[in-house]
């Protein structure tokens, strides 16, 4: 079989923030993040610009797993254990045989082995919730890629759901370039960073047992 698992590993790294040395003096009306809350009332001066804040100007965090809901990925589920992007920290299955015509969405025909394996393990964990991530390298537009790595989530999720899979268990999002696991200055990183991931969101499988 040709699917390989691996550990997601998020890296947490802590950052001193310190105020320019002459800043404007604004006062009681300084709001160094422009979030809409004075400094002398904001418990978090270094929200990104744009995100909703509440009151004591920190970001929105509905099930309170220390990811900002613009920034999570899954904002309801209120896991132990999450990643950067509020997700339940778990497998990804790396779906190495999938690949696509150039430019395209179209799988090629010996994708259909490494989709068949995947579906047939799904169907075994009926309660199982997963995302079908679709990733591109660095060439083109950053929309394009985005575009072309949702089309690409989403004909891997089509081929699941008429495998077989319930179509409540698994959704597709496409992330572009966004999150690339090799340097994209060469070949051989590129292609590793065009890549179709299953990202297990709930419950638990398994692999090696399946292997």
């Amino acid at each position: 079989m040709r699917l390989t698992t691996s550990f997601i590993l998020t890296l947490w790294l802590a950052v001193g923030l310190t105020l320019p040395a002459a800043q404007a003096d604004c006062g009681s009306a300084c709001d160094a993040d422009k979030d809409g809350v004075v400094d002398s009332v904001d418990q978090c001066t270094d929200t990104e610009p744009g995100a909703p804040v509440t009151v004591s100007g920190c970001a929105h965090d509905s099930d309170a797993d220390g990811v900002p809901d613009y920034r999570d990925n899954c904002p309801h589920k209120g896991q132990r254990a999450v990643d950067a992007w509020g997700c339940p920290q778990g497998r990804e299955i790396a779906l190495q045989g999938v690949r696509f015509e150039v430019n395209s969405a179209k799988l090629l025909k010996s994708s259909q082995q490494t989709l068949a394996d995947a579906a047939a393990i799904l169907r075994g964990y009926v309660h199982l919730e997963v995302e079908v991530e679709g990733h591109t390298d660095n060439q083109g537009s950053a929309e394009h890629n985005r575009r072309l790595s949702r089309l690409r989530a989403d004909a891997v999720r089509q081929y699941l759901i008429e495998a077989g899979i319930d179509a409540t268990q698994i959704r597709a999002r496409g992330y572009g370039e966004s999150r690339p696991i090799a340097s994209n200055d060469s070949e051989a990183g590129r292609t590793l960073n065009r890549r179709v991931v299953l990202r297990i969101l709930q419950g638990q499988v398994n692999i090696e047992a399946e292997q």
